[in-house]
């Protein structure tokens, strides 16, 4: 690569160096960790809504004081209980996902390669297009403003491990890019 390319991509900022600093050794950053915690513990509490809802209800069976059964009733119980079953897939995931992540071993993955551009079928005005570096794709909404984004150019990524939210980016041609180099062949950050 000439001195001439390299000069043209300016290298990670003081913050983007911090979160690879942390990311390569594959640990998550105070702020990432403590995102994982908030998705995680919120998702729970959003969960504690329909779960008093279904303690009332059982409440209300248990103790004889139930209205008469009429079809409409029984329907609504149906409904509303699909709803909670529906409901604690969703917050359960979340939790599952992120309440993990910011306790685990190794939460931290990384991809490298060349900066791609997949256009979405159809039309999508939410997502028009993606990115995708290695095996990991990310929505452009998602990248970070600071690290200018080059169709064809090298980059890593460093992303969670179970949410697969993208925690840092470099670029492998920009000066600091070598210290940002995953361990060869590893596939895991931090294993040198």
């Amino acid at each position: 690569m000439s001195e001439r390319t390299q000069a043209a991509v300016p290298p990670a900022s003081a913050e983007m160096a911090a979160r690879l600093t942390a990311n390569h050794a594959g640990r998550l950053t105070s702020a990432q960790r403590r995102l994982a915690l908030i998705a995680g513990l919120g998702a729970l509490v959003v969960f504690l809504c329909p779960l008093a809802m279904l303690a009332q209800m059982g409440a209300l069976l248990l103790w004889g004081d139930a209205p008469v059964s009429t079809l409409a009733g029984v329907l609504f119980t149906i409904v509303g209980a699909l709803f909670v079953v529906l409901f604690a897939g969703l917050v359960g995931v979340n939790a599952l996902t992120f309440l993990p992540e910011a306790f685990m071993r190794q939460p931290v993955r990384c991809a490298r390669g060349p900066l791609q551009v997949r256009v979405t079928e159809g039309h999508r005005p939410e997502l028009p297009f993606s990115y995708i570096v290695g095996d990991y794709s990310f929505a452009p909404y998602v990248a970070p403003g600071d690290v200018p984004l080059r169709v064809g150019a090298p980059y890593v990524v460093y992303y969670a491990a179970r949410s697969r939210l993208l925690l840092s980016l470099a670029a492998l041609d920009a000066p600091d890019g070598a210290q940002w180099e995953p361990a060869e062949e590893a596939g895991e950050p931090g294993e040198t």
